[in-house]
């Protein structure tokens, strides 16, 4: 009569954590599969040809063996949640650099963390934002001011992503591979394309359209353009500005660097 599989047999290719191989629907058994695969045996052996006792014992054996590699499996998993859990809400009030589940550059501090699938994750409630970048770009050195507006049934909305900084200004140092680009981020979620105009100083110049962002959810825009590589399209109308945030998931895997509350 057949016995269930050898567990702990390593069949030729496979791997240490796999001891059917990696495409083996056996990985899947667990201890109550070999209980019940068991008792079918029991129940439809021949009569005339019963399972000796040692066989019984060896199967009984390796379901021993299943139940405790189970149990060690469990184990870890519950430790190592209890590691990443910790990580994470150590992360609380932190400011990160990472990028986000939906493959968004996010900076901005850790205001809260949960749990989905056994996976911490972390919350950023986020404003608009725009942060000097050391990507390669050619903006000249000077003070700069954006909007980024959009268009919803006839109305001329924006946000200000620098409507918390000094001046609503933000300073590049035009220095060859240092601050020649500018990072706008956290952009919210729209329904139409949106449009990243940007102006040169404090005055009253008029801000002159940078580029557009086809993504509805895209929450970045990399400014690398120079003066002269603007087509000259300016904004006309004033958008009506709105007061923004955007909620980010972040798996810790995805942190990037972490500057801890002071």
């Amino acid at each position: 009569m057949s016995q269930l599989p050898n567990v702990t047999a390593n069949t030729t290719g496979a791997s240490n954590d796999q001891p059917f191989g990696s495409k083996s629907t056996l990985n899947d058994l667990n201890l109550d599969n070999f209980f019940n695969l068991m008792i079918a045996e029991l129940q439809n052996q021949d009569p005339l040809n019963p399972m000796e006792n040692d066989q019984l014992i060896a199967q009984i054996s390796q379901i021993r063996q299943v139940g405790a590699t189970d149990r060690l499996t469990e184990t870890l998993d519950a430790v190592l949640l209890g590691q990443n859990i910790s990580s994470a809400t150590n992360l609380i009030g932190a400011e990160i650099d990472a990028l986000s589940d939906d493959n968004q550059r996010v900076t901005g501090v850790v205001s809260r963390i949960s749990v989905t699938g056994g996976e911490p994750k972390l919350h950023l409630d986020l404003n608009p934002r725009a942060d000097a970048a050391e990507d390669e770009g050619n903006l000249e050195k000077g003070d700069y001011q954006y909007l980024v507006t959009w268009l919803e049934n006839g109305t001329l909305f924006g946000v200000d992503p620098l409507a918390d900084a000094p001046g609503n200004t933000i300073s590049t140092t035009g220095t060859e591979g240092v601050d020649q680009a500018i990072l706008i981020s956290n952009l919210p979620t729209t329904t139409a394309t949106k449009q990243v105009y940007r102006k040169t100083g404090s005055g009253d110049g008029p801000f002159k359209l940078v580029g557009t962002i086809t993504d509805v959810s895209q929450a970045t825009y990399l400014d690398v353009k120079g003066a002269d590589e603007l087509n000259g399209a300016v904004l006309t109308a004033a958008p009506q500005l709105l007061p923004s945030s955007r909620s980010f998931e972040v798996s810790l895997k995805n942190v990037g660097e972490i500057r801890p509350p002071r």
